[in-house]
């Protein structure tokens, strides 16, 4: 065997492992998610789907991204997403309790998340309330012994910082908390870009 073959190809490895979006070594449990991966979020589409039949001309709906009451209950509460390196929307739909149909599938970028600016008031603006972190899933969630191995879960993560009990900046009134909620939520709807479930 070529003497330079070994380290050349270790090192083109290295690389190729180095450039993965997702590494194993960053997937710990409740760690930040890189900020170039993208996330997917589940949702029903709107009211009037059925009329238009066109998902371009539909809106996205703000409280696609209201943490539900599981949600809410999580430690930490988090609004639940999939890293789509990992999971594809059909896998993500696999994990569903209630599943409808049609569902739309709602698409977000990391870096962007993070970089979204709340308003609580016409002075009050807030950086960095949002945070998108891994939130592993285990097959017994009281234990929290064995990881689910079913395909998908490795990408279950989830965005804080939209959930009702938060700690939220001091001096804010209880209607100035309930404006950079919603803000928050429709900042992320603003951003998302949607399509319908294959299914």
């Amino acid at each position: 065997m070529n003497k330079g073959f070994l380290p050349l190809f270790l090192k083109r490895l290295s690389s190729l492992l180095g450039s993965l979006p997702v590494r194993l070594s960053a997937r710990r449990n409740l760690n930040p998610v890189p900020k170039t991966c993208n996330i997917i979020r589940l949702a029903r589409p709107s009211k009037d789907y059925p009329e238009k039949r066109n998902v371009s001309a539909i809106q996205v709906d703000p409280l696609s991204f209201k943490p539900s009451t599981l949600d809410e209950a999580s430690t930490p509460p988090h609004l639940s997403v999939w890293v789509d390196d990992l999971t594809t929307p059909k896998q993500a739909y696999s994990f569903l309790d209630k599943k409808s149909s049609p569902t739309l599938v709602l698409r977000l970028k990391v870096e962007e998340v993070c970089k979204i600016v709340g308003i609580s008031s016409a002075e009050r603006k807030h950086l960095g309330m949002l945070k998108v972190i891994w939130v592993h899933l285990f097959s017994d969630p009281k234990t929290k012994k064995t990881r689910d191995l079913r395909l998908g879960a490795e990408g279950h993560s989830g965005i804080t910082g939209l959930e009702e009990k938060k700690p939220i900046p001091e001096g804010l009134t209880k209607q100035q908390e309930k404006n950079l909620r919603k803000d928050l939520r429709s900042k992320l709807a603003e951003l998302a870009s949607s399509e319908l479930l294959d299914e």
